[in-house]
């Protein structure tokens, strides 16, 4: 067993040392180098949940590395740039009286309430930029091909372990879906710091879970129908854009690295979040 051990962790080590990380000097956070290449796009293997417009499963090749966030973009990294910017605070309440942002009591959360133009905003100052959703479905799947790559236990805060007791989530909304959100906020359920859960074997921390990420394409439902083969962008144009990942008050099915959420660009949510990519010096 010694043995064993010391085998594990000597792996764990070694796969660590293998993740290239750079800080971004105009942001101060930590960025992993991810590496061209190809993957299955769309409804992964086994996945008994997925939605229509999770299919077809394509081939995508990203042709060129990209860095991107190890985090989502922190209420510390929020903060430098709004001081730096003289950019509004982002909202200290979300609808429920729950304090976020920089009235919530830890700086290493997520930033929420985020729109879709204001996360373009921060990355463009960063000297960074948005993820295409096909960008931040390759770095999330890291070379897997399963919904998740690690049981979501483990990697994710979603609605079953992000308040004071865990609860069987998918139950409670199925039972009364209009209450809902109300047991959330009594069980204290809300976005927690980064870095809590394993990351993927690229680094990436919460990619999973937490808050749902903003990413740069517009949305169509059969936009994988007629998606491109090499760097697809989305569609040239829309309504909606799309968010991925999951968050904390998800039901565990939605928490897949496939997953697709819409909504319209301005709207403000205490689950919305974003992180960058881009090129570093």
């Amino acid at each position: 067993m010694r043995i064993s051990v010391t085998i594990i962790l000597l792996l764990a080590a070694i796969a660590s040392a293998a993740i290239e990380t750079k800080i971004n000097p105009k942001d101060q956070q930590s960025y992993s180098w991810i590496a061209p290449g190809s993957f299955k796009m769309g409804c992964s293997q086994f996945d008994l949940y997925c939605a229509a417009d999770e299919k077809p499963v394509h081939s995508v090749e990203v042709t060129r590395g990209f860095w991107m966030a190890q985090t989502p973009v922190t209420v510390a990294a929020w903060t430098r740039y709004r001081m730096a910017t003289g950019k509004p605070a982002l909202p200290s309440e979300d609808q429920y009286g729950r304090k976020i942002n920089e009235a919530s009591s830890d700086i290493d959360q997520p930033a929420v309430e985020v729109t879709w133009d204001e996360a373009k905003a921060y990355c463009g100052w960063a000297g960074m930029r948005l993820p295409t959703e096909a960008e931040w479905e390759f770095a999330a799947r890291a070379g897997t091909t399963s919904a998740t790559y690690d049981d979501v236990g483990k990697i994710a805060w979603y609605a079953d372990n992000s308040g004071r007791k865990k609860l069987e989530s998918r139950l409670l909304f199925e039972s009364s879906p209009s209450k809902y959100e109300k047991r959330l906020l009594d069980n204290l359920n809300g976005p927690r710091g980064v870095r809590q859960m394993a990351p993927n074997a690229w680094g990436l921390y919460d990619i999973l879970g937490n808050v749902w990420e903003w990413v740069a394409d517009y949305y169509a439902p059969d936009y994988y129908s007629h998606s491109e083969s090499k760097d697809p962008q989305g569609p040239a144009t829309g309504a909606q854009r799309v968010l991925r990942g999951g968050a904390w008050n998800s039901v565990p099915n939605d928490v897949r690295v496939s997953y697709r959420r819409t909504n319209p660009p301005a709207d403000r949510v205490n689950t919305f979040g974003f992180r960058c990519v881009g090129d570093l010096p």
